[in-house]
C-alpha cells in the first residue's frame, strides 16, 4: 500500500469508527468542491470571463490527506495545484478562488488581483503593522510562478523551526515557533524537480537535517512529456535513492504512495509528518498515479499528446472515482449519500 519503513496496518493507525467515517464523508464533499471549482474554472477561461487558469484537478485526495497532517505553526511553500488543501483547511473558499480568477483587486485575499490563479498567501501582520502569533495560524507563504522556485524558501523555513529548536536564545520570539516543532510543507509537480533548486534543496536538507516534508505531484507528464524522457528512471523516488537515510548516515526518508489511495495516503502523511516534526528528519512525498483530467491548464488540450489507452487509465485511476469506490466498499457511506454528495456540489 505504501513504501514506509516498516510495515503498518490502518487498524494500527485510524479508529475507523464514527469519527474517522466522518472525516472520510468531509474529505470527501471537500474533493467535490475542488472538482467543481476546476471545471467551473475552465468553463470560465474558455468563455472568455477570466484570462488564465491553472488548476488542481486529479489531485483532491492527496491534499486533503496532507491537510490532516497539516498543524497551527507550520508552513506551506507550495505551488499552483494546491487549492484542495487550501479549501480542506479552510484559508480559501470558492468565492476566494474565483475572485483571484478574475484578478479581482477588491475581493481577492491573497494577492488583491496581482497574482495569476491559484497563487496563495496567507496573513503574518495585522492591520497596524504586528506580527500575528504565528504558532497558532496556518501559514501560506505567497506562491510564485518560476517553477521549483519555491524550494529554496521552503528550506529557508524548516532551517528557522531547526534555530528555534537548538538556540535557547531564540525562545523568547515564542510568537514565531513552537520552539521548533512546526513542519515546512513543500509542494511541488515531478517535472519541476528536474530544476537544479530542487536538487540543490534536497541535498541541503539532507546535510542540515531540517523538518521539510517535501509532496512531489506526480501525474506521469511535465505538460506533454511524459517522466521518462525527463528524470532519470522515470521516477524521482528511484533517482534519490542514494539520499536515503543509512543506519551510520543522515539523509532524507522518501515514501512511494498512490495519489488515488485515500487511506494509505492518509497513514503516509499522519506517519511521516510525525517523524518530521519529532525528529527533523527531511522527507520526500512522491505520490504516484495522479491524473489531470482537464489536462495541464486553459492553454492546452492533453487530448493532442495523450494515447486514447492513456486516457482511459486515467479516467479509470481518478482519484475522486477510487475514493467513491473505497467508500461504498469499507460502508462509509452510501450509494444514496454518495450521490447527494455529488449532485449537492455540482451546483456550487
Amino acid at each position: 500500500m505504501l513504501a514506509y519503513p516498516k510495515p503498518v496496518s490502518s487498524n494500527d493507525v485510524f479508529d475507523l469508527g464514527d469519527n474517522f467515517r466522518q472525516e472520510v464523508r468531509t474529505d470527501f464533499e471537500i474533493c467535490w468542491i475542488s472538482r467543481e471549482v476546476s471545471l467551473l474554472g475552465r468553463r470560465e477561461v474558455l468563455t472568455g470571463k477570466a484570462k488564465f487558469g491553472i488548476f488542481g484537478d486529479g489531485k483532491e485526495v492527496a491534499q486533503v490527506a496532507m491537510a490532516r497532517a497539516f498543524q497551527k505553526g507550520d508552513w506551506r511553500a507550495g505551488y499552483y495545484r494546491d487549492q484542495t488543501f487550501m479549501l480542506a483547511l479552510g484559508l480559501s473558499d470558492v468565492r476566494d478562488f474565483f475572485s483571484q480568477l478574475y484578478s479581482d483587486t477588491a475581493n481577492d485575499p491573497f494577492s488583491g488581483g496581482r497574482q495569476m490563479n491559484a497563487h496563495f498567501a496567507s496573513r503574518l501582520i495585522d492591520e497596524q503593522g504586528n506580527w500575528l502569533d504565528l504558532t497558532q495560524t496556518y501559514n501560506i507563504s505567497s506562491d510564485i510562478s518560476c517553477t521549483a522556485g519555491q524550494m529554496p524558501r521552503a528550506v529557508g523555513f524548516a532551517l528557522a523551526s531547526k534555530l528555534f529548536r537548538t538556540n535557547k536564545k531564540l525562545d523568547a520570539f515564542s510568537q514565531f515557533s513552537k520552539k521548533g516543532n512546526e513542519v515546512c510543507f513543500c509542494t511541488i509537480g515531478d517535472a519541476s524537480t528536474s530544476e537544479g533548486v530542487f536538487w540543490e534543496a534536497v541535498n541541503a536538507v539532507g546535510v542540515m537535517q531540517v523538518p521539510l516534508a517535501i509532496s512531489v505531484w506526480d501525474d506521469g507528464y511535465g505538460i506533454s512529456v511524459p517522466t521518462e524522457y525527463q528524470t532519470t528512471k522515470g521516477s524521482i523516488s528511484e533517482a534519490l535513492e542514494g539520499f536515503k537515510p543509512t543506519k551510520s548516515k543522515k539523509g532524507v526518508e522518501i515514501y512511494q504512495v498512490k495519489g488515488w489511495d485515500y487511506l494509505a495516503l492518509r497513514e503516509a502523511y499522519q506517519l511521516g509528518i510525525e517523524k518530521v516534526r519529532n525528529t527533523h528528519v527531511p522527507a520526500v512525498f512522491h505520490v504516484q498515479e495522479l491524473t489531470q483530467p482537464q489536462g495541464h491548464s486553459t492553454s492546452g488540450s492533453h487530448e493532442r499528446y495523450k494515447s486514447e489507452a492513456r486516457l482511459n487509465w486515467e479516467r479509470d485511476h481518478d482519484a475522486l472515482f477510487r475514493m467513491e469506490q473505497w467508500i461504498l466498499q469499507q460502508g462509509f457511506m452510501s450509494a444514496e449519500e454518495v450521490s447527494e454528495v455529488k449532485v449537492k456540489r455540482a451546483v456550487l
